[in-house]
């Protein structure tokens, strides 16, 4: 009788998948291949490469060992057909959306994203004539309804959303998307595969900013998209090699390095995070807490459902601007720094560093909350960081 074979585990996967076998002489860390370019002994074994007969590399730029060890990893994590690297967060984003829209298409977007995807709306897709309609994240599916015409190709949320930590359902998106034939794509940055895999609630594609928790130690910068084999075949051949937008072999050889220890690292932002928010529910001069994994967050119920734990990720509201700004200052211990997913504890008032000229009002109507702090949570001791909280909050 022959014994089926179990499926690795998750942290297996994150240690071993996509690095077996493809190196000889089979060293313990993956090689960096740091090189732009790959010799052939004849022109008719460059040949075969280039029209895709036998496997091989040409030219870093469309593909590398390292890279596609990565890529085979972030894959097998997100349980997706294949998946392409770049070099930058932002770089996945946009390759996605060029290579999924054409000029006066529509999209649907959740309101509440990153900046930068927001900027990348206004200032490259009205370029090509296409509109964004944005739906707000508590709201029920039926209510995208009123958002789709014949003209919509793509639907694109975050969830955990980046910084108010909003919740999307992803199954109930999936199946409204599948209903209207449109392309569903999700940001999973904040949960990683760890957390929650999109793809397996039936969305189109997941795209990553390995910069934050994939690499996890704030060394490397890159992005990486995972989906069908078809999609990712096109943005391969297509988007990256026309606008050349490749991840380093070096930034793949780190993000590997850091997969190895996700899902160690997860739990314990998780969990750091989860007595954050206790210690600053429970404090007098802190107005709204939001983290998912709160009963009184509104997607706590959705969150709970789809997600193996709410992330290391927790947003706040003081009084005033003002108390924002002494609060940062008073800190010790937690650090300002624009990224996250870092080792170490990092705060950010993006009104404070990026709309400084603006009043609150003005704020509100872009979409930033004035009085809204984002602390990543780091790799400390938690009752070290809620000491730090506590003194800056006197």
């Amino acid at each position: 009788m022959t014994r089926k074979k179990k499926r690795p585990g998750f942290a297996t996967n994150c240690v071993h998948a996509g690095e077996e076998g493809v190196f000889a002489p089979h060293p313990a860390s993956t090689p960096v291949y740091q090189t732009s370019t790959f010799f052939f002994d004849d022109l008719d074994s460059a040949a075969d490469v280039v029209e895709g007969k036998r496997e091989g590399f040409l030219y870093t730029r469309v593909g590398n060992p390292t890279v596609k060890a990565f890529e085979d990893k972030m894959a097998v994590l997100e349980e997706g057909e294949s998946a392409v690297a770049f070099s930058s967060g932002m770089a996945a984003v946009s390759a996605v959306f060029l290579e999924s829209v054409r000029p006066g298409d529509e999209i649907i977007s959740s309101s509440r994203i990153y900046g930068g995807t927001r900027n990348f709306y206004q200032h490259m897709l009205d370029k090509l004539g296409c509109s964004v309609r944005y739906f707000e994240p508590g709201e029920p599916m039926k209510g995208l309804a009123s958002l789709v015409t014949r003209k919509t190709k793509l639907i694109f949320f975050e969830t955990p959303s980046n910084p108010e930590l909003s919740i999307v359902g992803m199954a109930e998106v999936a199946e409204a998307a599948k209903k209207w034939g449109i392309f569903s794509v999700v940001d999973n940055t904040f949960a990683t595969p760890y957390l929650q895999r999109p793809l397996g609630s039936g969305i189109d594609c997941v795209l990553h900013s390995a910069t934050k928790y994939i690499g996890g130690h704030g060394d490397a910068i890159g992005g990486v998209v995972i989906g069908s084999k078809s999609f990712i075949g096109r943005l391969r051949d297509r988007t990256l090699l026309n606008l050349g937008g490749c991840l380093s072999p070096f930034n793949a050889w780190l993000f590997l390095r850091g997969l190895k220890t996700l899902p160690v690292r997860m739990d314990r932002h998780c969990g750091t995070a989860a007595k954050i928010a206790d210690f600053l529910s429970g404090h007098s001069q802190v107005g709204t807490v939001l983290f998912p994994g709160l009963e009184s967050h509104p997607g706590h119920a959705t969150a709970a459902a789809q997600m193996k734990d709410f992330g290391g990720m927790v947003s706040f509201r003081l009084r005033s601007r003002e108390a924002c700004r002494r609060f940062i200052k008073r800190l010790r211990l937690c650090r300002i720094g624009v990224s996250l997913g870092d080792a170490a504890t990092l705060v950010l008032h993006p009104v404070l560093l990026f709309h400084r000229g603006l009043s609150d009002g003005a704020c509100r109507k872009i979409g930033a909350d004035p009085l809204l702090i984002r602390l990543s949570t780091g790799l400390e001791d938690a009752d070290d960081i809620v000491e730090d909280l506590k003194a800056a909050l006197k």
